[in-house]
């Protein structure tokens, strides 16, 4: 899974409901209820399975492929703990079990080592030996060949071009061959890994070797962090190593004399050379509807990746176990995955993670597109932060079903783990950053549950060896529960067997509405007043279809109910029947607002399509305010650096080389697809060639507003491109309400 670099405000009308699901000894009436009671009576064993499960994928070694506990994409790690998982899987007693291959960019981790040699103060020769170092997707120096015993190191700051060209004047040097980059990365407040990657490349280095200098790897500095790369195969080693490894060397190089060092990485990249296996297996439905639910997971992994995601991979098993022990029989297929390459699988991209998801839903298994009825997958679900509250997140569209899987009794029985209850959150928040995405944009709604405000945890342990089995609170910052893992298989059982007990499938388009309505809002800043209220109009009509689609689900469904509880399996059938006519259009309409409405407006954002560009234009026009108003000072200097979803922020520290590069990515321009392609819609690819002249030109003293025209004109230049560009998306928008208002 992906962090978002920085958090960006979420949309105003965000629809959410608190529901307080507390034990209670009135269950509901609905026909699923004895089910989810049988179900109910076998989680102890099932929750036994989910842990054994995930410690076997976190600390079985021959399910590694390094000391570490590296199992990355397509690797032969991944490939033996797939079939652990194919075993496993038959084991609980799940049908149609199948390692389904998919094409993915092959990285495999093996070792990786520095051996620093150099003379101290008093004239004596000394070693250091640096072990505890790992490799981001990245050559090896293995795999390139060549020397890498007799190497310079530079300290270089973050790694930004200024500090190259510091040391340049410094050293008399001209480039960075035959040296080693040191850089100090902080992944969570200023830039991703791949800026420092590729200057590094870009000048020359022979190799780059970072460590977190804050944000990430909290827990103390002895803890390595990695994150997936975002960036092309730069033919150059980046490796991580602790912040204290990192002072090490520093120390080194300032009293040392004589240093060479000697790196070794041994670490398989390729493009399009791995296969990576999606293990899935079936609970067969009984009623051959042809729909599906999915229950996922992903098993590879950083370290051990205890929470993220071995125990999401126990927590499908478990449900899997719990629904069969049970002897439940659906009505649809329940299909249970473990996804492989959710962490990174490709080159060449800003959106480089959830690619064996990608490929299942899009390559192995095209034919789920508009027949799955939903995705439930899960991300590190038993950190317990001490939250009073839980959340469920989902798609807009969802959120009708949540809340009444809470409101409607069927789960009453179950103690809540939360003392306030779970809040449904169905604002299509947190789904870009794990495997939720690659369904969504291809019509499957998603449901996920979350830790939120886990900030302490993320910041300690995610992507580093401290995600562990933890269950003692000693950095105050999470743990692991068993307890939370039951609960969590409780629920999600229970919203698994509600999806499949009810034929008609709720989604409430209307929340749809409700995130377009607040998309409009500004837009007549931009666009003609005409389209604004014609846009306004189309939504209008749009919702009262939707809350009338909405309620002819809930028809259906209270039709099967009636019959149910008559004892007559006719008029359930007929029901059953109506409810799969009605899925077929509301998945078809799903999936037409994937396409038609919703983009991305940085990597880990989904946005309407012209609000992400009408956020930009607002960035723009505040840029253009301030360089026109008097004197120019630095807060206006920083203002475009929020442009292009704070990718911009790069022309302030990267060479022309890298910016280029870096917009490229955010644009997949070299990958045909992945869930990123033609999704990104707010970016300008060359303003970042204005704002860096921008700030150059501030850098030599220049304050008078008069001498920053020519960059305002070129700012101009961009706003007027976006807002044709904004004109199309809110016409193109209003005629997409229309279709859709006809599809419901």
């Amino acid at each position: 899974m992906k962090k978002l670099l920085r958090t960006l405000p979420l949309a105003a009308l965000i629809a959410l409901v608190m529901v307080l699901a507390t034990s209670c000894s009135q269950t509901s009436d609905l026909s699923m209820q004895e089910d989810v009671d049988k179900m109910l009576e076998v989680t102890g064993e099932a929750t036994d399975e989910a842990e054994d499960v995930a410690y076997k994928l976190a600390y079985d070694m021959e399910l590694a492929d390094d000391s570490t506990g590296f199992r990355t994409a397509g690797s032969d790690a991944e490939h033996r703990a797939a079939d652990y998982l194919v075993e496993e899987f038959e084991k609980i007693g799940l049908e149609d079990v199948t390692k389904d291959a998919v094409t993915v960019d092959k990285w495999q981790f093996n070792e990786a080592y520095m051996n620093i040699d150099y003379t101290d103060k008093d004239g004596e020769s000394q070693e250091l030996n640096i072990d505890d170092m790992v490799s981001y997707a990245a050559q090896g120096t293995v795999q390139l060949g060549g020397d890498y015993s007799n190497l310079e190191i530079v300290d270089l700051g973050m790694g930004t071009e200024a500090e190259y060209q510091e040391y340049y004047e410094n050293s008399g040097n001209t480039d960075m061959s035959g040296k080693i980059a040191l850089v100090g990365v902080d992944q969570w407040n200023e830039v991703w890994i791949d800026g420092p990657y590729m200057e590094a490349a870009t000048q020359n280095a022979a190799a780059i070797v970072s460590y977190s200098m804050g944000g990430y790897a909290q827990y103390d500095d002895d803890t390595i962090n990695i994150q997936d790369i975002c960036a092309p195969d730069m033919k150059m080693p980046c490796t991580s190593i602790s912040k204290n490894d990192a002072e090490r060397i520093q120390k080194i190089l300032k009293n040392g004399t004589d240093i060479t060092a000697e790196l070794y990485v041994d670490n398989e990249v390729g493009s399009q050379n791995g296969t990576s296996y999606n293990v899935t297996g079936t609970i067969k439905g009984t009623e051959n509807t042809g729909q599906r639910i999915i229950v996922a997971g992903h098993y590879d992994k950083y370290f051990y990746g205890f929470e993220d995601d071995c125990t999401a991979v126990g927590l499908v098993t478990g449900i899997a176990k719990a629904l069969i022990d049970s002897g439940y029989q659906p009505a649809n297929d329940i299909v249970f995955i473990a996804h492989g390459a959710e962490e990174w699988g490709r080159f060449d991209t800003s959106t480089d993670w959830a690619i064996g998801s990608w490929e299942m839903i899009t390559t192995a298994h095209p034919e789920w597109q508009g027949s799955t009825l939903a995705l439930i997958n899960f991300e590190m679900p038993s950190v317990d932060s001490f939250n009073d509250v839980g959340v469920m997140r989902t798609s807009y569209e969802l959120g009708e079903i949540g809340n009444t899987l809470f409101s409607s009794g069927l789960i009453n029985q179950v103690d809540s783990y939360y003392a306030d209850g779970v809040e449904v959150k169905n604002d299509d928040g947190e789904l870009p950053r794990t495997d939720c995405i690659s369904y969504q944009f291809n019509g499957v709604p998603a449901f996920m549950p979350r830790q939120e405000d886990k900030t302490e945890w993320s910041q300690n342990r995610y992507h580093t060896p401290k995600d562990d089995n933890n269950v003692e609170d000693d950095k105050g910052d999470g743990v692991h529960s068993k307890e939370l893992l039951e609960y969590q298989l409780s629920v999600y059982s229970a919203l698994a067997m509600y999806i499949d007990g009810t034929p008609a499938l709720e989604l409430d388009f209307t929340s749809r509405c409700d995130d377009l309505e607040d998309a409009i809002k500004g837009t007549k800043k931009y666009a003609t007043e005409e389209s604004v209220k014609a846009y306004k109009a189309a939504l209008e009509d749009l919702r009262t279809a939707a809350a009338e689609n909405l309620e002819a689900a809930k028809g259906i469904n209270a039709e099967y109910e009636e019959a149910y509880a008559a004892g007559d399996e006719k008029a359930m059938a007929e029901a059953r029947a109506e409810g799969v006519a009605h899925n077929q259009q509301v998945l078809a309409a799903f999936r037409y607002v994937q396409d038609q409405f919703m983009g991305l407006a940085d990597y880990g954002t989904i946005e309407v399509h012209h609000k992400a560009i009408q956020n930009n234009l607002d960035l723009y026009t505040n840029v253009v305010d301030a360089l026109s108003d008097g004197e120019v000072t630095e807060d206006d200097i920083w203002l475009p650096s929020e442009i292009n979803g704070y990718y911009e922020y790069y022309a302030y520290l990267f060479s022309d080389e890298v910016c280029a590069l870096s917009n490229s990515l955010l644009m997949n321009d070299k990958v045909d697809s992945n869930w990123g392609t033609d999704k990104m819609t707010l970016a300008i690819k060359d303003s970042w060639q204005t704002t860096k002249n921008m700030y150059a030109q501030w850098n030599e003293g220049v304050t008078d507003a008069g001498e920053y025209q020519q960059y305002v004109d070129e700012y101009n230049g961009y706003i007027d491109i976006l807002k044709a560009d904004l004109q199309e998306y809110v016409d193109s928008e209003t005629a997409a309400m229309k279709e859709l208002r006809e599809m419901l």
